[in-house]
């Protein structure tokens, strides 16, 4: 297979107080959903299609964790490959900026290249993509993928939602924060770009997947057309070239847009809402996939549904009910709990009693006897006090926050929008397009 794939381990800043922006999280590619890491899920995606080469990139600080779990994988998962499949690398990153990544690329890489997330989950092959865009029109130099979320259950205003411009035969023209649009009172379009595309569309209902593909061409585009590119986000370097496809006096190359079919499945870990879903949506195809009648239990002996999984040497007391949720490794559940639709990481202690719905338990959490919990999400290693009863609050640490220093990373980040978690704001950049 001619392409390269990039596999960027952002740093979760949405997923936060269970990423590793809070010192208590964990590495974002190495969260679990259905206790594996979700960056197995985009390793699985990319060796469906034997790309020609694969590397995952992540910072220093996560490179050694990282680098672990995907050797693990290479040895246990593609050990009956026959030698097949190309071996996977990782390569350390401490820039801001997806940019950057590109940059580490562009000069050596000889073959098209393909840049993924390392959060999402679909039953949708690698196959229709790749032959979406060997079939992609002979002068377009790139093609962006865009999903319709399928999750109801998914709050929307947890979704990073753009304006998405894009002419009826489905080439990208451009791309407007919401909130720019919001701010400003009215959506802007060049009067040249409608010329060019008088059946120019906009939706708010389309959503980045971060996957893009990139011929060499669009690499030497981007040199010549986006020269501060190395500053950007890749959702920033999409919009700036598919603007320079039409700025021009004649066409320049194209950008092609390709929505995924509303028959497939597709999901990105990119916040709490969404993680929480994927694991649903894992519970779901395991209990699909076992359809196994009842087994026998012993009485007073705990129940877990056939819609959930236990980790490890976890305990689980006497009574305890666990339905549609995921435990982790080295739990203690305590007697007559009640689990409904909840992730719980390694190392939760819950004592007697405890009833959870709905909620985020993070590692080393400590819930005490007959507290409930709807809801929620609960930072590693907080300790919820007896009998506490909470609803849609997110309990953290906050003492931690106290004693970090100003370089740590916290809430702030989010107006980090060039980090390659490519949390998109366009504080500045649209009006330099009116003005040329």
């Amino acid at each position: 297979m001619e392409f390269h794939a990039v596999i960027c381990c952002g740093r979760g800043i949405n997923l936060s107080p269970f990423s590793k922006v809070k010192e208590t999280g964990i590495t974002k590619a190495l969260l679990p959903i259905g206790n594996k890491p979700m960056i197995e899920y985009v390793l699985e995606w990319c060796d469906q299609a034997q790309f020609r080469a694969i590397t995952v990139v992540t910072d220093s600080e996560s490179h050694e964790g990282i680098h672990k779990v995907v050797e693990l994988y290479s040895k246990k998962t593609r050990v009956n490959t026959g030698g097949q499949l190309s071996k996977i690398n990782t390569s350390t990153f401490d820039g801001d900026s997806t940019g950057e990544i590109l940059d580490l690329f562009i000069e050596k890489e000889s073959s098209d290249f393909i840049l993924l997330p390392c959060d999402f989950i679909t039953d949708l092959p690698p196959q229709v993509l790749i032959e979406q865009y060997r079939n992609k029109d002979n002068s377009d130099i790139a093609m962006s993928v865009h999903y319709l979320n399928k999750f109801d259950s998914i709050d929307k205003k947890s979704l990073t939602h753009y304006y998405t411009v894009y002419s009826d035969d489905d080439h990208l023209l451009d791309i407007y924060s919401k909130d720019s649009v919001e701010t400003n009172k009215f959506l802007e379009l060049r009067a040249q770009m409608v010329w060019r595309s008088p059946t120019t569309k906009v939706s708010t209902k389309l959503l980045d997947s971060f996957i893009y593909f990139f011929s060499k061409e669009a690499f030497q585009a981007l040199k010549k057309e986006v020269p501060d590119y190395k500053l950007k986000s890749a959702t920033k370097i999409l919009r700036d070239l598919a603007r320079s496809s039409w700025k021009h006096s004649s066409r320049q190359g194209g950008i092609s847009l390709f929505v995924l079919p509303q028959e497939c499945d597709f999901i990105r870990s990119d916040n709490v809402a969404a993680y929480m879903e994927a694991n649903r949506y894992m519970m779901k195809l395991k209990a699909q996939e076992q359809q196994q009648p009842p087994q026998a239990k012993e009485k007073g002996a705990a129940t877990v549904g056939a819609d959930s999984v236990v980790g490890e040497n976890t305990v689980l007391g006497e009574r305890t009910n666990v339905k549609k949720t995921v435990v982790g490794d080295n739990c203690t559940i305590g007697k007559r709990c009640r689990l409904t639709g909840c992730v719980l990481l390694d190392h939760v202690t819950l004592e007697d009693d405890v009833v959870l719905e709905n909620c985020v338990i993070g590692r080393n959490a400590t819930i005490h006897m007959k507290a409930r919990l709807t809801n929620c999400n609960v930072e590693g290693s907080y300790t919820v006090s007896k009998g506490t009863q909470v609803k849609g609050e997110t309990l953290t640490n906050i003492f931690v926050e106290g004693v970090m220093d100003d370089s740590d990373d916290s809430e702030d980040d989010s107006e980090d929008y060039d980090s390659y978690d490519d949390e998109y704001n366009d504080d500045e950049e649209d009006d330099g397009l009116f003005e040329r």
